[in-house]
């Protein structure tokens, strides 16, 4: 493990110390408007000041019909370069053979199953996409395991995104993001693939009163980690153990106001899927039912920048969140996935407080290949903190407990708690050096196994 780690640390030190002993670039400038004729110190004798005045006013004149005007459209984007280190196989679950484990957790449940795993599948995440290093040799199923690194470190390109964004006069604004992920093919056939993120439409309906709806691939409602999903917003790589219930987009409408000068935040969505990523097991962005999902968080904002400035430099929101609809991969809407649960943020210049709990389930339905769940709780606080203008520290617990089955087929058993804590350069605005070691443990009657993880990245924004 030392010598792991040591590799691990050195491979994100290297792009700090190689910027530090580079020449020094100046940030992009904006682009600088056309600056005023400047009058001469001294008007020559055959210039009358009248004519002067004129000769300058004209000068402006062209320089201000000259003048680019601004572009509607705007391109941004990033590349996400990372290194990570599995400790094990890569892998967040074992086999339950004989179901030793699960008769002591579960009696009524043993010999059920043809076969039974524990541990949490996403437990060991290499990246701000939520994959894992490795899936695990699972037997009875053919599933796409995008790392697949079988205990094996390794450099790893997260993603290539690219965002344009488009003004539609005053009140109208069309996103479209899109990640471009490169992974091993199989057998001849290519790995890489071509993501389409966000594809949504945002109508500004007051501003006095400031409402908007969106309709596309919209980000979803319910938690606070959805801001932060992507690697150039992320404080830290790695997103939560309950993540992946949150922060997947959905297809459908959105609408989010503020009432009361901004102490009450309401948004809401309907969508034809929950907000599982679409990695997971109950992630299903083209309908296979009719039901559809709704989702709402209903949040108080206090403004404590405003009330306590000499303390605090930001505001804390205290939400709810509530998300019900018509199970995924189901071919009827009888069965219902349902999300309950709470979170809160409080975000300063160079503090930032949030964390959220969950709790809900969903029937399942083996004929269609629905997985059920029960999501007895999952949670996590962080807390991000930088030290200096680059330098910052972040640290996560979380913990996940769930029982997740597919008819009489499998079932995964989970009860994980994991520490995380990170570091953070911020070497200027396009460039920022990240690393992080995450710590996992099961708790109660599951057994204990090697599924920890260095993992490192290099965001490079434009």
């Amino acid at each position: 493990m030392p010598v792991r780690l040591g590799v691990g640390l050195l491979c994100w030190v290297w792009p700090t110390l190689l910027w530090a002993q580079a020449p020094t670039l100046p940030d992009e400038e904006e682009e600088e408007e056309p600056s005023a004729p400047s009058l001469p110190d001294q008007a020559p004798e055959y210039e009358s000041v009248d004519d002067r005045l004129a000769r300058v006013e004209a000068e402006l004149a062209q320089a201000e019909v000259t003048r680019p005007a601004p572009s509607p459209i705007t391109f941004s984007g990033y590349l996400d370069f990372g290194f990570f280190v599995p400790f094990g196989d890569g892998a967040g679950i074992v086999q339950d053979f004989g179901d030793r484990t699960l008769a002591r957790v579960r009696p009524d449940d043993a010999g059920r199953f043809a076969w039974v795993f524990l541990g949490d599948i996403l437990g060991t995440t290499v990246n701000s996409r939520g994959e894992a290093a490795d899936l695990g040799p699972e037997p009875g199923i053919d599933r796409f395991d995008s790392i697949n690194s079988r205990g094996a470190m390794g450099f790893v390109l997260n993603e290539a995104n690219l965002v344009l964004d488009a003004g539609l006069g005053t009140r109208a604004r069309a996103t479209l993001g899109v990640n471009v992920v490169p992974r091993t093919g199989v057998e001849f056939s290519l790995g890489d693939f071509i993501e389409l993120d966000l594809a949504q439409l945002e109508v500004i309906v007051s501003e006095e009163l400031p409402t908007s709806f969106f309709v596309g691939k919209v980000e979803p409602v319910i938690g606070v980690e959805y801001k932060r999903r992507k690697s150039n917003t992320r404080f830290g790589i790695t997103p939560s153990l309950l993540a992946r219930y949150t922060i997947g987009p959905q297809l459908g409408l959105k609408a989010r106001t503020k009432l009361l000068d901004g102490w009450v935040i309401l948004a809401a969505a309907v969508t034809n899927q929950s907000a599982t990523q679409e990695q997971f097991h109950f992630a299903e962005e083209l309908d296979s039912n009719d039901g559809k999902t709704g989702s709402a968080r209903l949040a108080l904002r206090i403004p404590l920048e405003q009330l306590f400035p000499e303390f605090f430099a930001g505001g804390l929101e205290l939400a709810g969140d509530v998300l019900v609809g018509a199970q995924d991969r189901a071919l009827d809407s009888e069965g219902l996935f349902h999300l309950v649960g709470f979170d809160f943020e409080y975000q300063g210049v160079d503090l930032a407080l949030r964390g959220q709990f969950l709790t809900g389930g969903s029937p399942g339905r083996a004929a269609d290949r629905a997985y059920s769940l029960d999501l007895v709780a999952a949670g996590y606080a962080e807390l991000e903190l930088m030290l200096t203008p680059i330098f910052g520290v972040m640290a996560r617990a979380d913990f996940r407990n769930a029982w997740v089955t597919l008819g009489d087929s499998r079932a995964y058993l989970t009860k994980t708690w994991r520490v995380t804590g990170g570091l953070r350069a911020s070497i200027n605005r396009h460039l920022t050096v990240k690393a992080e070691y995450l710590r996992n443990f099961e708790y109660r009657e599951l057994p204990a196994f090697d599924n920890d993880i260095f993992t490192s990245s290099l965001v490079m924004s434009y």
